[in-house]
Parts: C-alpha cells; structure tokens; sequence
C-alpha cells in the first residue's frame, strides 16, 4: 500500500474502508469552501458511494499504476487529499492535485507533500514533467507551483468549470530537470 511519511506528523498513504467516516465529515465539513474552485463538490455523493466505489477506485487505480488518490494525516487526522493523475507513461508525465481541509490551511503542509509526491513521480514513477493547474483566481492553489518553482506555462480560457461558470486556469510544470529540492 502506498504510504509516503513527510516529517514525524505528516503522512499521505492510500485510504481504506475504515478511513470514510472522517473523509465524508472533512469534505462535508468544507463543501461550500472546496466547491469554489472544484466541481465535484458542489453535490456531493453519499457516505457509502465513498465507502463502496469511490475508496476502492482510488486503490484500483494505484494498483493499476495509473496514479493514486492518497489523504493527507496530521497526527494520524485526515485533513485533506493528494493525488498523482493523468498519468502518461508513454510520455513520462502526469498532474498533480490537492486540497485541504480549511482549518489545516497556512502551515506549509500542502507544500510538504506536493514536494514528497513530486519527487516520487521523478525517481519512482520515471516521470519527466509534472504539471499543476489552478483557476486563475484561486491564489491559495495557485501559490504552491510559485513557491516550488514551476513554470507558468500559460492560461488555458475557461478551463474550469465551478459554481455555474468558467474559469480560466493557470498551467504550471516542473520538469526533472530543474527539481531542486531545495526549494
């Protein structure tokens, strides 16, 4: 199973069965604050469809190696979720996403586990280029790539679609290369 700990605190590691109660409670608990900027949580499926078909797809998707959706544990607390997708092993590449839990916001915890990730998808997954995208308004999603030293590649017009309406997107990427980990 993947299990990846960031400091002595901070772990991202596949969910389970037993994790879906504080999944649900964490995404219920920020539904209006994480349906800004992401549409799947503007109507949110019930507790079991997590528990029966979402948790299971995630891990078939590891196992699969196409990728993985991991949660982020503070003090063994879920607090918000990582993942690796659009992973294209022909052409070496593949995104990144987060969010996080509102109350866990401001402590560098995302930034931790975006760098842990990326460098898996370097050295472990063989991956040549990792691209992050966030709405162009979104400054919080959009400070990460910045603060890791990512490219700005472009802006891609009404490429998100959130509460009603477009909004454009920032296209990030990083390539291995350049990965200082340093930063």
């Amino acid at each position: 199973m993947f299990s990846y700990q960031i400091d002595e605190n901070l772990t991202i590691r596949l969910l389970t069965h037993e994790d879906t109660d504080e999944l649900y409670t964490v995404i219920k608990r920020n539904q209006k604050h994480l349906s800004e900027w992401l549409s799947w949580a503007e109507e949110l499926a019930d507790i079991d469809t997590y528990r029966n078909v979402l948790i299971p797809e995630w891990r078939y998707k590891y196992a699969e190696q196409k990728g993985f959706d991991a949660g982020i544990f503070l003090n063994g607390h879920f607090c918000g979720m990582i993942s690796v997708h659009n992973l294209d092993t022909v052409n070496h590449k593949a995104e990144i996403g987060y969010w996080l839990d509102r109350n866990y916001e401001g402590r560098g915890m995302i930034t931790a586990c975006c760098r842990a990730v990326i460098a898996h998808a370097f050295y472990d997954l063989g991956l040549n280029r990792i691209m992050i995208c966030a709405a162009e308004k979104n400054a919080k999603s959009r400070a990460i790539p910045e603060r890791l030293g990512f490219q700005r590649e472009g802006l891609t017009r009404e490429g998100i679609f959130a509460q009603g309406r477009y909004h454009d997107s920032v296209n990030y990427s990083m390539l291995r290369r350049e990965w200082n980990t340093d930063k």
